[in-house]
């Protein structure tokens, strides 16, 4: 008799018995809203997508709410506690008001329910949450995104979230790294976790930032090559096309447009108009310093008239223009024909060697000019760029989507 006494007021008769009641539907209230209890949230950002402006988090909720039907007398059944499996029994349902797709699974199949109708409860969530994160400073970049937990249906109906304490894990993750998860309610009445990210600049400045202030230094430390022989063209045009091959293989890395454009688009266009503005000058100076043009079908413009040799029959260039050595002929006149054409020939050489000296020696001043421009602009720019990353703010809503 005392052994079928127990039986019927064991635990598993208990969790039986509230099993038949096959009550799955909200507790009701005046309101249509149950009150219901986050106790701890272990919060975890598993990415973000600076393409896509997207990131990825997952949630492990406790939740605490009561349930008077599933309550019951302690005379009858002296048990605080029971297991109830949680497909028998309702659940408050979480969702997320601004996620892109979200799941919600049971992190275990059974559910604790004590005698005064507390039910706690454990659900994993996992989030993808579309945040327009600001890019403007990237990859200094500091930002807050929300994720708005709700539990009521479009008619106002269902679970009244309250938060109690959030636990981050898992705080660096690639190339960001999770500084705070606040809990906050807004004017409405909606609770959201408004989760700061932050990137980790390390691998960014060395990946994106250096190799491009490296290339322009070395474009700037080309210009003591010499004009002439080809050397610094070519080394120009190596450092063109590498650049070139750098964006290429880092566009897939490269964050993508936002309200706040990433400001190192900007940098590697201007990097990229500077190189190839100082490979043209240097083509441009080359060509002035040997014929004193810039383009080959121009005249030469850059010397005066009396330094051209003239091109006359006696001149160097004519097809008679070969000298006779003095003293072969007997006639005195002969000679000084002689002397006369030799002495026209030398100055013709001096002429045209002036001429080249000449030409040279304006490339290598225009030359000089625009090595010191291109170091003022690079000083300026510099300047400008550190100002616009750390002083310009650009403001981004995330509140609003």
């Amino acid at each position: 008799m005392a052994a079928s006494l127990l039986k019927k007021t064991s635990r598993r008769c208990l969790s039986q018995k509230l099993i038949d009641q096959d009550i799955l539907s909200q507790p009701q209230t005046e309101n249509c809203t149950v009150d219901v209890f986050l106790k701890h949230i272990i919060y975890q950002t598993v990415d973000v997508n600076t393409k896509k402006l997207l990131f990825t988090s997952t949630l492990k909720v406790q939740m605490i709410w009561e349930d008077p039907v599933l309550a019951w007398n302690m005379s009858e059944y002296p048990h605080d506690q029971v297991m109830l499996p949680a497909k028998k029994v309702w659940t408050p349902h979480l969702s997320v008001k601004n996620a892109v797709s979200s799941t919600l699974e049971h992190d275990s199949k059974d559910l604790l329910v004590f005698s005064n109708g507390t039910v706690i409860h454990q659900v994993l969530m996992s989030i993808v949450v579309g945040c327009d994160i600001n890019l403007y400073s990237y990859p200094f970049t500091t930002d807050s995104c929300p994720v708005y937990l709700d539990g009521r249906n479009s008619m106002g109906c269902g679970s009244i979230i309250n938060i109690g304490k959030i636990y981050p894990k898992g705080i660096e993750r690639g190339d960001w790294r999770t500084d705070s998860v606040d809990n906050i309610r807004d004017k409405k009445g909606y609770t959201y976790l408004w989760v700061t990210l932050s990137t980790r600049s390390f691998n960014p400045m060395v990946t994106l930032i250096l190799p491009s202030i490296l290339i322009m230094l070395a474009d700037v430390a080309s210009f003591s090559l010499p004009l002439g022989g080809g050397e610094r063209n070519s080394f120009k045009v190596t450092l063109v096309l590498s650049f070139i091959m750098f964006l290429i293989i880092l566009s897939d890395i490269l964050p993508g447009d936002s309200l706040c454009s990433p400001l190192i688009r900007y940098h590697f266009c201007v990097c990229l108009i500077c190189l190839v503005i100082s490979m043209i000058l240097s083509m441009l100076l080359t060509r002035l310093g040997d014929d004193g043009s810039f383009v080959p079908f121009s005249p030469p413009r850059w010397c005066s008239r009396r330094d051209k040799p003239s091109h006359t029959e006696d001149s160097p260039n004519a097809a008679d223009s070969e000298p006779e050595a003095p003293g072969t002929g007997t006639d005195p006149k002969a000679e000084d024909a002689a002397l006369q054409r030799v002495a026209k020939y030398l100055e013709g050489v001096t002429a045209q060697d002036r001429l080249a000296h000449s030409r040279k020696t304006l490339a290598n001043k225009l030359d000089k000019i625009c090595f010191w421009i291109y170091v003022l602009f690079y000083i300026v720019y510099a300047m400008v760029m550190v100002y616009m990353s750390n002083y310009y703010m650009c403001a981004v809503d995330n509140l609003e989507f």
